[in-house]
């Protein structure tokens, strides 16, 4: 059965050039912005969403196959101030970025109308439809939502002094659909890096190979069901083997469809585990089983306003209930008022369990060459930026020169 896809040839034309003449728009947008303005040059783009007569705000989500689906919103100011419009483009895997962006603008194009087609400005419209069937998009999917894909990267740095060199590979295996979410992934990296110093070689040598896998079933609009396996090795944190199942459950406070421009999710996981390490550990452990569970909180929100982005997890391990991690992550990105930014960043970890430490001491090497992990109570980080723009309303030249 073959798809039935729907092209818009949407042609704009203003009779008069002035800037006064054009509707002021402003865009936020993830993705190829000076592209939209040069091909949307019959808007005339402005700096600030204050001084607009509609803010075009373009959101967006990676999908399993790593293309991106976006959301189009729309929203009137002043005399349009009781219009607004929205379009999705939906991902495709074979899309190039030249590609995604053309029907990125096609969207645009089209969820514009409602605002061109005024009598207050002097557009005149030309909407050509043509309807075309392609197999490329034919329901009858031989490969029933399955998507793979294999990559790999290698990396060389040198110098007189020092020496580095990465690889990785990884494949993926992911199905999404709207009931399920299946992902495995495998990979495999590893660093080796050598410092020089007279006749002295200081080497470090990091590995982690790991399979990691989940399966989430859909159950209604708010909740979601699933579990977590795998398996991994890691030189720095002194694991040799360890392997895992981990049962969870998430409630969206959210419809689901939502999560482009707002998401708050609780999820709790209870897993078990067995680890085998390199060394013994500082509790005098070779192998050992641990049982944890973890509840994790998870806020964005993308508006007019701004962003934020927070991330909070807790974790015990129910072998000893002393031993606990917490993280939190937060990122702000706030308007203010017109033409002030503020951007903070910020995280912290509490680490109360380090079960993987191995016993010894830790040599001066090791510890600058990050050759293994060091004990610490806790991780922080902070940035804070502040931004004032003033001037000029107009931002839709585009020049490149130089």
């Amino acid at each position: 059965m073959k798809s039935l896809n729907v092209f818009f040839l949407l042609i704009i034309s203003i009779t008069s050039f002035s800037q006064d003449d054009k509707i002021k728009a402003y865009i936020d947008c993830r993705c190829d912005e000076s592209y939209l303005k040069q091909q949307t040059s019959f808007l005339e783009y402005v700096r600030d969403q204050d001084l607009a007569d509609i803010e075009i705000f373009i959101l967006d989500v990676r999908n399993a196959s790593g293309s991106r689906s976006f959301e189009i919103k729309i929203d009137g100011n002043n005399f349009f101030e009781d219009i607004s419009s929205n379009a999705f483009v939906d991902g495709n895997p074979n899309d190039t970025s030249s590609s995604q962006r053309d029907r990125l603008l096609d969207e645009l194009k089209v969820a514009l109308i409602p605002f061109l087609k005024s009598k207050k400005y002097n557009y005149d419209l030309k909407v050509d439809v043509k309807s075309n069937t392609n197999d490329a998009y034919d329901v009858d999917d031989k490969w029933k939502n399955w998507i793979f894909q294999l990559s790999g990267s290698y990396d060389s740095d040198e110098e007189e002094s020092r020496k580095t060199n990465r690889y990785e590979v990884e494949f993926e295996i992911d199905k999404v659909t709207e009931d399920w979410r299946i992902g495995i992934d495998l990979s495999r990296n590893e660093s080796n890096r050598k410092f020089f110093n007279d006749d002295d070689v200081y080497s470090s040598n990091r590995k982690t190979t790991s399979l990691r896998g989940r399966v989430v079933r859909s159950i209604s609009n708010h909740f979601s069901a699933g579990a977590f396996f795998g398996a991994y090795q890691n030189t720095y944190e002194n694991i040799d083997l360890n392997s895992y199942i981990a049962p969870a459950v998430e409630y969206s406070f959210f419809p689901y469809e939502d999560v482009l421009s707002k998401e708050i999710t609780l999820a709790y996981r209870i897993g078990t585990g067995k680890r085998n390490y390199i060394q013994k550990t500082i509790y005098g452990f070779e192998k050992q089983r641990l049982t944890s569970q973890t509840l994790t909180l998870n806020i964005k929100f993308r508006q007019k306003w701004g962003n934020i982005s927070s991330y909070i997890n807790a974790t015990q391990f129910l072998n000893d209930g002393s031993k606990k991690r917490f993280s939190l992550r937060s990122d702000l990105d706030i308007r203010v008022f017109e033409g002030l930014a503020v951007r903070l960043s910020g995280n912290i970890n509490l680490i109360r369990e380090q079960y993987s430490l191995a016993a010894g001491n830790t040599s001066i090497e090791d510890l600058l060459l990050q050759q293994r992990q060091i004990a610490t109570d806790y991780k922080t980080g902070f940035s804070v930026g502040l931004s004032y723009t003033f001037g000029s309303i107009y931002n839709s030249i585009i020049n490149t020169r130089l």
